[in-house]
């Protein structure tokens, strides 16, 4: 394209076409400003969710964790000639008593006396 200078300014066609060029450059501009702008807000909406869902699975276990932590433990009163294998039957007669007698020898040690608090699990 020829730029025609008249006495110093560009000839009115020319000038025409340099401002109808600057304009869609401007208008080309925004679109493609508009166009980072929404693909930076979906990048950032797709991670919001991934960072909630991953939160909502581990937060739901470390809070139910948390809160078994939380709870008072049991216990019952060793009674005059009480063993570990007769207060694992009361406390869970359905259940394998070598597995309760075993979680009670890990909580309480081997050996009890009368009148002991022992936890229970």
């Amino acid at each position: 394209m020829a730029t025609i200078i008249m006495h110093g300014q560009l000839h009115p066609a020319t000038r025409r076409q340099a401002i109808h060029q600057a304009a869609h450059t401007r208008e080309i501009q925004r679109v493609y400003r508009r166009r980072r702008l929404g693909a930076i807000a979906a990048v950032t909406a797709v991670a919001v969710a991934a960072m909630l869902s991953v939160f909502s699975l581990f937060g739901a276990s470390a809070a139910a964790e948390n809160s078994s932590r939380a709870t008072a433990p049991k216990y019952v009163v060793a009674q005059p000639g009480d063993t570990l294998w007769l207060i694992g039957q009361r406390i869970a007669p359905n259940a394998s008593i070598t597995e309760v007698v075993d979680e009670l020898v890990r909580l309480n040690g081997t050996a009890i006396a009368s009148g002991q608090l022992i936890r229970i699990p």
